[in-house]
């Protein structure tokens, strides 16, 4: 007989839960309640039970492990990833959150901004302004383009991100 254990061990949950839940039916229910003699077989194979038993429950609380533990990483890389978020629009400056507040204030996701703007290009450098793929420059270096849902749904719950004093935005608006 050969006995291949990568096989073994490649059993998946459902399986090593069915064979686990069967031996422990054969060797742990009440002999009074079931309608044949199972002491004879539990004498004879016993051993043998609680071994496939063993091995059994010992692989199904390997998935389970490996299930909590893929659960847990994905949610510790989602927390890093709205960290990563919030730090960005943290750290924004001035001019770059004046830009943003204007396309917030008013909803607007899908915008056309300057190909030249050295603001605008920034912020698509920190993927806040996407560009689809297969635009071109239309005239004056214009281009569609579109302001991440991240960052509105992280302005919301912390608008006092783009909080820039009226000096400030003003002087901006100026410049630009």
């Amino acid at each position: 007989m050969n006995l291949d254990i990568a096989k073994v061990l490649d059993v998946s949950a459902r399986v090593s839960f069915a064979v686990c839940f069967a031996c422990m039916f054969l060797l742990f229910f009440p002999a009074i309640l079931l309608p044949f003699d199972i002491t004879v077989f539990r004498e004879k194979y016993g051993i043998w039970i609680f071994i496939v038993f063993a091995v059994s429950a010992s692989l199904l609380i390997s998935h389970i492990v490996k299930h909590i533990a893929g659960l847990a990483k994905r949610k510790l890389d989602q927390i890093s990833t709205w960290r990563t978020y919030k730090y960005i629009l943290k750290n924004l400056s001035d001019e770059e959150k004046v830009y943003l507040k204007r396309f917030f204030d008013k909803g607007q996701t899908a915008i056309v901004f300057s190909m030249v703007d050295p603001v605008a290009q920034k912020l698509k450098t920190f993927r806040v302004i996407s560009q689809p793929s297969g635009t071109s420059m239309a005239p004056r270096g214009m281009s569609l383009g579109f302001i991440q849902p991240w960052v509105f749904e992280v302005l919301r719950k912390h608008p006092e991100y783009l909080e820039v004093s009226e000096l400030k935005t003003q002087e901006v608006q100026e410049n630009a």
